[in-house]
């Protein structure tokens, strides 16, 4: 069982545990069912997740908005089957100046959706309350820098 077996395949386990899951109990759950057939096959998707994460540590800072964001982004090519990374210092400054604007627009609704989602699961259910936010549109203010 690969990867996309193991993620397709834990629907079984929520129907099973119920509504609250641990990352141990989807560890033995993997487990259990046979994931990772070889050792070989564990370090090789070991390998990518840790070069994914490394990647994802490499940082970009907009002095404009003074936000930090990824500088390389991952995107499959259907051509050539792969996964391939662009870098936004690669990208013109004006399409990168938008790049950022857009960025910065999205993970401010991504983090109301997920203080709405938080609270949703912490019993206080007021979705309206979130949704109300949404109509004004998050002004792009400069993130405060960490002493």
């Amino acid at each position: 069982m690969g990867p996309a077996e193991i993620v397709a395949s834990l629907k079984e386990l929520c129907e099973e545990q119920g509504p609250r899951l641990t990352t141990e109990q989807i560890v033995a759950w993997i487990e259990q069912h046979g994931g990772f057939e070889s050792e070989r096959e564990l370090v090789i998707f070991a390998k990518k997740m840790k070069a994914r994460q490394y990647a994802r540590l490499l940082e970009f800072e907009d002095e404009e908005t003074r936000r930090r964001i990824k500088r390389l982004w991952s995107f499959h090519d259907s051509e050539q089957n792969r996964r391939f990374y662009a870098d936004i210092l690669e990208m013109p400054d004006d399409q990168r100046r938008n790049l950022v604007r857009e960025y910065v627009r999205f993970t401010e609704q991504l983090r109301r959706v997920r203080r709405a989602m938080a609270d949703y699961f912490a019993g206080q259910q007021f979705f309206d309350f979130y949704t109300e936010e949404d109509a004004e549109e998050p002004a792009l203010k400069p993130r405060r820098q960490h002493a």
